[in-house]
């Protein structure tokens, strides 16, 4: 049964996680439902540990952007240019929050290249590696970020200053608008379980817990403590006692494509 019609608003890929990522036009899901070319990269710090942006912020700095046969990291000035394939086989490590330890992931050594604008980003001895499919799809990380742009607006509204590339800071793959232009009623995304267009289904398998991630400001590195203040408010005045809580994770119900402006046809749980 269908409660609301929605549509595409945008669509982002983030091809190295904790790198700025590209807004695009459409985005491609393969047989798992995991969006192609997605968070397939990753950066390691000096003790061989995945590293993230809360960590460095000023990787937001530095964008990443998947080609057909190259990963283009550019920033200060500098670009690089990536094979998809090859580097040497290291074993990296990957923190478990369930199981309150470290995994041990296959993944392969990106060039030094790329680990000298991560370093002069950042001033940390940082490298790219790129991720094994079992490390990419570790039970612990999700598939898709979905958030609708009423929700964003109420998160602008709730700040005493408008934050600049406000969607870009919580990391969306999908933000939906209504189906005659939006905005989306705020917050509808916490009642969706399942969005359907065609035969591809995105089912909704939970909700995003929110970080200091999005105090980042994308375009400085610096962080921005209102950010997580207001999300952190409107969050409490929907789930008092919960986690901070913005947009909601889902995955594919199989391959398939994603377009901006695409109808989506939204299943909701009153």
């Amino acid at each position: 049964m269908t409660d609301l019609v929605a549509r595409i608003a945008g669509l982002w890929r983030y091809p190295v996680k904790s790198c700025a990522g590209e807004a695009v036009d459409r985005l491609t899901l393969g047989a798992d439902g995991w969006p192609e070319g997605d968070r397939a990269w990753g950066i390691v710090d000096a003790a061989g540990e995945l590293t993230w942006m809360g960590a460095h912020p000023r990787l937001a700095l530095v964008q990443a952007q998947w080609q057909a046969s190259t990963l283009r990291l550019q920033g200060l000035g500098r670009a690089v240019a990536v094979p998809l394939d090859g580097g040497a086989d290291i074993t990296v490590r990957g923190w478990n929050g369930e199981r309150q330890a470290f995994d041990e992931l296959q993944a392969w050594d990106g060039p030094d290249e790329a680990a000298a604008l991560l370093q002069e980003a950042t001033g940390a001895p940082l490298r790219l590696v790129r991720l094994s499919l079992a490390a990419q799809r570790r039970p612990v990380l999700n598939a898709l970020h979905l958030v609708g742009d009423g929700s964003l607006q109420a998160w602008q509204d709730a700040l005493p200053r408008p934050l600049q590339a406000a969607a870009p800071r919580v990391r969306p793959n999908v933000v939906l608008t209504a189906a005659d232009g939006g905005p989306l009623t705020p917050f509808i995304e916490d009642l969706i379980t399942a969005a359907t267009l065609g035969r591809l289904t995105l089912r909704r398998t939970g909700p995003c817990v929110r970080c200091v991630m999005t105090s980042i400001d994308p375009q400085s590195g610096v962080l921005q403590p209102p950010a997580l203040d207001a999300l952190t408010q409107l969050s409490a005045e929907r789930l008092p006692g919960e986690p901070v809580q913005f947009g909601i994770y889902v995955a594919g119900s199989g391959a398939g494509e994603l377009r901006v402006g695409d109808e989506v046809e939204l299943t909701l749980a009153f």
